[in-house]
């Protein structure tokens, strides 16, 4: 044990729940900050502000290819899928998919063993449901 292994606080332990939320901070954070609306946003799908700030915690101390061999490791595929959708749903919620959300949720798809065939009714779906420009 080195000298400063203690600082750090304990060690967090990723549980699916966990997982959920971590995955919708790193896709909220991409643009390189989490901002009031995001975190509600994130409260809306899982109402636990406990759990968010476990999960705030998480992401500072993990890199997301960390959280993703870890969370790979704990889900089940239909946790895996609803994770992704509830991501894109956030990264596309504003109307504007960045960069860097796009290259997160690629990245997250491929990591998850999910085809994009198999995702792209669902993107497809929330494309429409976060098209509010059709109403002029």
């Amino acid at each position: 044990m080195g000298l400063f292994d203690g600082f750090g606080g304990q060690d967090i332990q990723l549980t699916p729940k966990l997982a959920l939320v971590a995955a919708m901070v790193y896709i909220s954070a991409a643009d390189g900050h989490l901002d009031d609306n995001e975190a509600s946003d994130i409260l809306k799908v899982v109402p636990d502000g406990r759990t968010l700030e476990t999960a705030l915690q998480y992401c500072r101390r993990t890199g997301f290819q960390q959280y993703l061999d870890a969370a790979t490791r704990i889900l089940s595929p239909q946790q895996k899928m609803c994770i992704i959708v509830n991501c894109a749903d956030m990264a596309m919620g504003d109307g504007y998919l960045a960069p860097e959300e796009q290259r997160q949720l690629m990245y997250m798809a491929q990591y998850f063993q999910i085809p994009e065939a198999h995702l792209h009714p669902y993107i497809q779906t929330l494309m429409l449901k976060n098209n509010l420009s059709i109403f002029g």
